[in-house]
């Protein structure tokens, strides 16, 4: 069974209930902070809010196979211990213990378990010597010896279980995040997004935050009644968002240039250097492709490479004054185009390249 078919085969824990309205909007701006983390990193994924637990990151919208869990609490004082993370409440399981079963539901596809807070953790000095207070991420294999074996002992006892992956699987971070004021924090994170997709926006980063948090706090108290979900699509739209639903929200809101736009753009300023109709086209087909691309493969090796080059034929064209501020589009494209190759990608993908590269220098 792949993953997908596990995810909605298997019952989600309890729909959230009992949380505070402050404690639940940190849970939701946390996500959302994550969310603009990954983003930037991660070709695609799918976060899932409140869902299995308070949220769930697949690496894939089409064919996921890894999952990571994040466990999300807020502290008002004091640092959390291996006695307040361990502790059982009547029938319930310990935070650790509801964390771990996580692995146990997806034992094949759990890539990583995440407890995650405001507060730090007082687990005695790691194996390193460090003391843990001062660390903002801690994995559980770093734990003192003594330390590691009552939370792993904890858990083979939630669970009836003779071994376990805590130790390869479990990191305990500390966000930067208020538990009184996490809107500040996420605001200023999505103005620096704002500012990197979108450089000239004169786009109010409240007004914006106010949209995407909202979007994410929709997701997250969506429950599904009655509803049948038969497939991950189903799933993502009334629990979740993708990378590729993220940017066509960004567009909407106006935060993101569409293709449609950045071409418009572009093509005033070919058209300008008296280029043939058939060229044009060449670069409009490249232009929609080298969009998509910069999104999905914005990791791979050889886009990184073409990239870098691409950036420094440009730079060292310009110092030794074979371009200048007179030069037209076209021109510095066959500059920097002739100076760069790549078997990778065909001709007109690397020229609409040069002119994604040149417009952010």
């Amino acid at each position: 069974m792949n993953l997908e078919q596990e995810i909605l085969n298997l019952k989600p824990r309890e729909e959230s209930g009992s949380k505070t309205a402050r404690k639940y909007t940190f849970q939701k701006d946390l996500s959302l902070y994550l969310l603009l983390t990954v983003h930037e990193k991660s070709d695609d994924y799918v976060f899932l809010f409140d869902f299995h637990d308070d949220l769930v990151v697949l690496d894939s919208e089409t064919k996921p196979s890894k999952i990571d869990f994040y466990q999300i609490k807020s502290k008002d004082s004091g640092n959390w211990t291996v006695k307040a993370l361990t502790k059982k409440e009547k029938e319930k399981l310990s935070i650790t213990g509801k964390l771990y079963l996580n692995k146990i539901n997806f034992t094949k596809n759990t890539n990583s378990l995440n407890f995650i807070s405001n507060a730090n953790f007082s687990f005695k000095q790691l194996t390193n010597g460090e003391e843990s207070l001062k660390r903002l991420k801690i994995k559980a294999k770093e734990l003192d010896k003594f330390i590691f074996k009552e939370f792993e002992d904890s858990i083979k006892n939630e669970h009836k279980l003779t071994n376990t992956l805590f130790g390869e699987l479990t990191s305990f971070h500390v966000t930067k995040l208020s538990n009184k004021d996490s809107s500040t924090h996420c605001l200023g994170e999505l103005s620096k997004l704002i500012n990197k997709i979108n450089p000239e926006n004169s786009i109010n980063p409240e007004l914006a935050y106010k949209q995407v948090f909202n979007e994410v706090s929709r997701q997250t108290e969506n429950t599904f009644g009655d509803k049948s979900i038969s497939n991950l699509d189903e799933l993502i739209d009334i629990k979740g968002i993708s990378k590729r639903q993220f940017i066509e929200f960004l567009e909407k809101a106006g935060l993101y240039k569409s293709v449609k736009q950045e071409w418009d753009e572009i093509k005033t300023s070919l058209e300008s250097c008296s280029i043939g109709h058939i060229e044009l086209m060449k670069f409009k087909k490249y232009w929609r492709d080298v969009t998509a691309t910069l999104i999905k493969d914005s990791n791979k090796i050889p886009l990184k490479k073409l990239i870098k080059d691409i950036e420094t034929v440009y730079k060292n064209e310009l110092s030794i004054g074979t371009i200048d501020e007179s030069s037209n589009l076209l021109t510095i494209i066959n500059h920097c185009f002739s100076k760069v190759s790549s078997s990778f990608y065909d001709d007109y993908f690397v020229k609409c390249l040069v002119i994604k590269v040149i417009n952010e220098e």
